[in-house]
């Protein structure tokens, strides 16, 4: 799928989301708003055809609206009917607002009928929480009433954490770039120069535990960096890489102008570096600290049986599917117990989370960041995560060959590598999507805790997506376990 900004040539795509009452004049006017700088359209195409809209309103008759150079209008929000429901409008949302607060915009309004639910939740998610004015729209007939949203880039947080660490004495620019399901990650361009700053989850963060991993994290990524391997570290100030302001807690980090890489662009020269970092990983000397082994393995089968049952009992759409699954969850369930009871008898400390959106590449050269997820776990069930990310297997695309290419580079270049069975150790790699599905799962049935819509909703898209990735996994695993001999 793409997400651009739509050209004049193809706004009659626009008649497949929207029965306009006379699309001529429509096109007319938007012609003449688009040519003037006075809106935008950005949409989603898949295949050749527009699967949703947001329209863009620079300059707006009301004076809530817009605010030149600062605040902009967001409207004809669209998805089609057949792609509803699978988080499309979310990422459009998403991506519309970063690519306008490229362009130095601050703020952001929307207007959200009352009765329309589903959009308010989304719109809270993004920050959408002002209500600013009350509005009254006839569209065919029918009259709403809605409320005026106001969002602000949450900039007053962070330039207090630039002004008290000297990062710079003002903020230029600050964009919000991408957070995943715990974090909020922003790039921040001072007058100084340029940081990302992460702000951390705020529930986890009450944990303490929280703390000493990330402390933990840092302290092994400084010896990697000191080895000789390309990071992003935290930056420090007053011994501290954990800052709290206001009752959020932020990291701050210099900015990296390494970009990610897509399925399409990994190589096999890049399956060879990857191997080769891998072991030089590996060949650390991480004696002088240390990590609760006890922690690393956790050996348990999950009450599925439970959970399908809570399932049925909120009428969650996804009951069926865990119905058809359950007898192959607790196959897998015991087959990662039994290769995590066999792996821990060999452990070393590592990155943990070496996949393709923890590496930045420069010039095929790579940097890695993200080492929150550093503890012990057993070099060759590492290997193997390592092998499926970057031969495409988490996006249902597994090339064995590539694979290979990071298997033999990282046999070429580990030390004292201890040979172990293969075809036990390959199901240690699945128990991380079956704890992640357990997780997401309490998480949909509201078990231990009360969340909001928008996290259930969070939830429940993991749940979609691990439901494939474990069948995918599974069709998969048998191959690469009777075609490799480690």
């Amino acid at each position: 799928m793409e997400y651009r900004k739509i050209s004049l040539e193809e706004l009659d795509k626009l008649k497949n989301l929207y029965a306009y009452e006379n699309f001529e004049e429509f096109k007319k006017l938007i012609i003449n708003d688009i040519s003037n700088g006075i809106k935008n359209i950005f949409v989603i195409e898949e295949n050749k055809n527009l699967i949703g809209e947001i329209t863009v309103t620079y300059k707006s008759d009301s004076p809530n609206e817009t605010i030149k150079n600062i605040r902009v209008y967001l409207g004809a929000f669209r998805i089609h009917k057949a792609y509803q429901n699978k988080g499309l409008g979310q990422r459009l949302l998403k991506y519309v607002i970063e690519e306008i607060e490229k362009e130095g915009i601050t703020e952001f309004t929307v207007g959200v009928e009352d009765d329309n639910e589903n959009a308010k939740h989304i719109y809270e998610k993004f920050d959408f929480t002002e209500i600013i004015d009350r509005g009254e729209e006839t569209v065919k007939g029918r009259t709403y009433q809605y409320n005026l949203l106001l969002r602000k880039s949450n900039t007053k947080k962070l330039e207090k954490l630039v002004r008290k660490f000297d990062l710079g004495s003002k903020i230029i620019k600050a964009t919000q770039i991408h957070g995943g399901l715990s974090n909020r990650m922003y790039r921040v361009e001072t007058d100084k120069a340029e940081y990302a700053i992460k702000k951390l989850n705020k529930t986890l963060m009450q944990n303490k535990e929280e703390f000493g991993r990330i402390n933990f994290a840092e302290k092994v990524s400084k010896i990697a960096e000191e080895n000789g391997i390309s990071v992003v570290r935290a930056l420090e100030f007053k011994n501290k890489i954990i800052h709290e302001i206001d009752g959020d807690y932020y990291m701050a980090f210099n900015w990296n102008y390494g970009s990610h890489l897509q399925p399409e662009d990994v190589t096999d020269e890049i399956c060879n570096t990857i191997g080769e970092l891998l072991a030089k990983i590996h060949n650390l000397d991480f004696s002088n600290i240390k990590a609760e082994k006890s922690k690393e393995m956790p050996i348990r089968t999950i009450d599925w049986n439970s959970l399908v049952k809570l399932a049925k009992e909120q009428k969650k759409y996804y009951y069926k599917d865990l119905v058809e699954n359950i007898e192959i969850l607790y196959e897998i369930n015991k087959k990662t117990n039994e290769a995590l009871e066999y792996a821990k008898s060999n452990l070393i400390i590592s990155h943990r989370d070496l996949i393709k959106k923890n590496i930045l590449w420069n010039e095929n050269k790579p940097t890695v960041i993200d080492w929150e997820s550093s503890g012990y776990v057993n070099p060759t069930v590492e290997l193997v995560q390592v092998c499926w990310n970057w031969a495409n297997g988490d996006v249902g695309k597994f090339e064995f060959e590539k694979f290979g290419i990071i298997v033999n580079s990282y046999l070429q270049n580990v030390k004292n590598y201890k040979k172990e069975d293969m075809k036990k150790l390959i199901y240690a790699n699945l128990w991380e999507a079956i704890e992640w599905l357990e997780y997401n799962l309490k998480r949909s049935l509201c078990i231990e805790s009360t969340y909001r819509k928008e996290e259930i909703e969070l939830a429940e898209e993991q749940i979609n997506y691990l439901n494939y990735e474990i069948r995918y996994a599974m069709t998969q695993i048998e191959q690469v376990a009777n075609s490799l001999e480690i």
